[in-house]
């Protein structure tokens, strides 16, 4: 009996040892797992009040799409108040989980870019990427001889469907081409700013258009939703010169308008 009992309390004692090896190797690949940030960044919580400078001195930012549908870009391509740096925090909803990124970016140079991984990497170099990525906010800090912060929405696209229909997170912008069924990864992000040398009185949000093609090209039908009535115009900016786009407006909804435009990087609404 005693022979029994001692291989029994072996046997058990051998299974919690495995179980503790097993617990301990989890808890260190947990620990080692690093997450998709810029080295150095240490997060911190944005004080300045979000959203309040004039929008002609905000920045022109963009958010693009990566080819490998595992990278995001964040783009600043104009900086009209002067800044150092700007801290940015991009939250994405990927499945029914909130993920985030943050860092730091040299804005000594502009254009000045930055591009992040949508997932995480362990110290070993083992990397798991984020699924089912919708989009979600944008928050910047700028630090200069003013502090200033923006926030704002963008929307993600893995167009593995074809589609040809796209709209953008406050449903203000819709945009049918069947030049998108051949891109596969779009953004379509509230942008805080626009580029110098937009003629007329601002009359909705700014939305940047950005895909994972290599050109954008084609053309399509883009309604807009603007914030007041009156003798609206869609413009669009190609990455050189701000273009006008003859539309109609909604007479059941006279703040509506509608254009064929050209694929461009960037639309907003004037009068």
């Amino acid at each position: 009996m005693n022979m029994k009992k001692n291989k029994k309390l072996l046997a058990g004692i051998g299974a919690l040892v495995i179980l503790v090896i097993a617990g301990g190797i989890f808890a260190y690949t947990q620990l080692t797992k690093k997450p998709a940030t810029t080295e150095g960044a240490e997060k911190r919580k944005i004080a300045e009040p979000l959203n309040v400078i004039p929008i002609a001195e905000r920045p022109y930012l963009q958010i693009a799409p990566v080819a490998d549908g595992r990278n995001i870009q964040i783009i600043v391509k104009e900086l009209k108040k002067p800044a150092n740096n700007m801290e940015y925090e991009l939250e994405y909803q990927s499945g029914t989980l909130l993920q985030g990124i943050f860092g730091l970016l040299d804005l000594s140079t502009i254009p000045a870019s930055v591009t992040e991984l949508m997932g995480s990497c362990s110290a070993g170099g083992a990397c798991t990427y984020h699924e089912d990525i919708k989009g979600g906010t944008l928050l910047t800090r700028y630090e200069g001889p003013e502090n200033y912060a923006l926030k704002s929405d963008w929307k993600y696209f893995n167009n593995v469907g074809r589609e040809t229909e796209i709209s953008s997170k406050d449903a203000k912008f819709q945009l049918n081409s069947s030049a998108l069924s051949t891109i596969r990864y779009l953004v379509i992000f509230n942008t805080a700013g626009y580029p110098e040398g937009l003629e007329g009185q601002l009359v909705s949000e700014i939305y940047s258009f950005a895909t994972s093609a290599n050109v954008l090209s084609g053309t399509g039908t883009l309604t807009m939703r603007a914030a007041e009535e009156g003798e609206l115009k869609i413009m669009g900016w190609n990455g050189t010169e701000w273009v006008e786009f003859a539309g109609e407006i909604d007479p059941e909804d006279p703040k509506m308008i509608s254009a064929e435009v050209e694929l461009m990087e960037l639309y907003l609404v004037v009068k």
